[in-house]
């Protein structure tokens, strides 16, 4: 349970609105694992009630579920999944938070994705994957193109390890379709890789294919070559990178992860091309702080079962946050060029506790006619932020915890309209357990925007909270 007392409601608009809120959120964590059967899910419902009507009564969901059974051992697979969260539907006014939902789109995705993974030999490695998805965006102000969408990803491909030699052949067909808009944008290539294997730990390559893509009014097809490079010089450290000439320049993805029994981290980037519907598939679990807490205690606790609820107790006694901001996810009907980078970190000490994340972010229109080329500053900007969340044991029975976030928008050519925004935000937490599954906690937030394309504004709040465990 939740009391909230703001200055404002209303940021990002022409009016400050101080209201007081009385929210529930209830949360259900769920893993269990059988020989067949997989099921991971973080669950939660934030039902707010503003008591002097300044926005309207909202419940938001949020997390991901996750199922996965064998129907055939060591075969075949079929994969289902739900995700639900909370994104700006226009990039440039307030951020989501707490109290200011009128700026706010939530979106939920439903996949189904069968796939085979066998090996016939060893080392021979035979997989077809068919990847389903729908998305709904719900919001005042969302485009009807947006508020259901369609991705369909289908790959396959058979891969021999390098041994020092090894070759793969694959294809992939993307299928993406926005509500009302008759086209189907189609996007699909066939590789051919070989790769060589020096050491057990590192190998690298060359590969060359084929793409065809079908984006009307526009068509583009041609060859396409590069390289890639994997390294896992131990089993706590992963880097995999390729790139690759495209039709619309060179294709880079990057992923370098490394973790320690006291400190996690990851680094991506990526250049590439996308829609809305296709970003939110690609999108990791929305915990990203339990994602990393979790790859710390992985060699503590090995059973993912018995992982989690250490990572879920961790967050609780230390004040952490499970997740914190990272790039804002753009809701529109659009087809982009994307440039993004980011990085996040995760320090567990024996009273201290820090979580942080980076990225930088840029989208521009892929097309210049038809119906996605809308020369608009929400489909080509470039988006800058940094969060940091610190918490600090005081007592067997007190924590101290501050997170603080700032972010930045700046629209890009072809826009025909130039700004940005500014917002940042400051919180700090005091947690007492009051009981062995009880807590209490107060808080404290300032939050600022400040815009030349939507009204500037800032807000401070105070909030309680008393939370149980079941």
């Amino acid at each position: 349970m939740r009391t909230v007392a703001t200055s404002n409601t209303a940021l990002g608009s022409f009016t400050d609105e101080r209201d007081v809120l009385l929210g529930v959120r209830p949360r259900l964590l769920l893993r269990g694992e059988t020989p067949r059967l997989q099921v991971v899910g973080n669950i939660e419902v934030d039902a707010v009630n503003y008591t002097r009507g300044t926005q309207d009564n909202v419940v938001l969901p949020r997390g991901d579920l996750l199922a996965r059974v064998a129907v055939v051992e060591r075969a075949f697979f079929l994969e289902g999944a739900a995700r639900a969260a909370q994104t700006s539907i226009n990039p440039f006014g307030a951020r989501f938070g707490i109290t200011n939902v009128d700026n706010t789109a939530t979106t939920t995705e439903y996949r189904l994705s069968p796939y085979v993974e066998m090996e016939p030999t060893h080392g021979l490695h035979v997989r077809a994957r068919s990847d389903n998805s729908e998305t709904n965006a719900n919001g005042v102000a969302v485009d009807a193109r947006v508020g259901r969408s369609y991705f369909a990803r289908h790959t396959a491909s058979i891969e021999q390890d390098p041994r020092p030699f090894g070759w793969r052949l694959e294809g992939e067909s993307n299928r993406t379709r926005f509500q009302n808009e008759s086209t189907r944008l189609n996007a699909d290539v066939a590789r051919a890789l070989v790769n060589y294997a020096p050491i057990d730990t590192l190998s690298f390559g060359l590969r060359g294919g084929t793409e065809r893509n079908n984006f009307f009014p526009s068509e583009f097809s041609g060859p396409v070559y590069g390289g890639q490079l994997a390294w896992r010089p131990t089993e706590r450290t992963a880097l995999d990178l390729y790139g690759e000439h495209r039709f619309f320049g060179t294709a880079w993805h990057l992923n370098f992860s490394h973790r320690s029994p006291f400190i996690a981290w990851t680094l991506g980037y990526s250049r590439d091309i996308d829609t809305t519907p296709e970003a939110l598939f690609d999108l990791p679990a929305t915990d990203n702080v339990a994602a990393l807490l979790d790859s710390i205690l992985t060699t503590r606790f090995p059973n993912p079962v018995d992982r989690a609820k250490q990572v879920q107790d961790l967050i609780n006694s230390r004040g952490l946050p499970s997740s914190i901001p990272s790039t804002l996810q753009i809701i529109e009907a659009r087809l982009s060029r994307t440039n993004t980078v980011s990085a996040t970190v995760a320090f567990l000490g024996v009273r201290s506790s820090l979580a942080a994340s980076v990225y930088r972010s840029e989208i521009r229109d892929l097309l210049d006619s038809g119906s996605l080329a809308a020369d608009d500053p929400t489909t080509n900007n470039r988006r800058v932020g940094a969060s940091l969340a610190y918490a600090l044991r005081l007592s067997p029975t007190v924590t101290g915890s501050l997170i603080v976030d700032y972010s930045r928008i700046d629209t890009l050519e072809p826009a025909t309209v130039s700004g940005h925004s500014k917002q940042g935000a400051v919180r700090g937490e005091l947690g007492m357990r009051i009981g062995p599954k009880s807590s209490l906690r107060f808080g404290a937030e300032y939050r600022k925007l400040a815009s030349t394309l939507v009204p500037s504004g800032n807000e401070a709040l105070a909030s309680v909270e008393l939370a149980h465990t079941f």
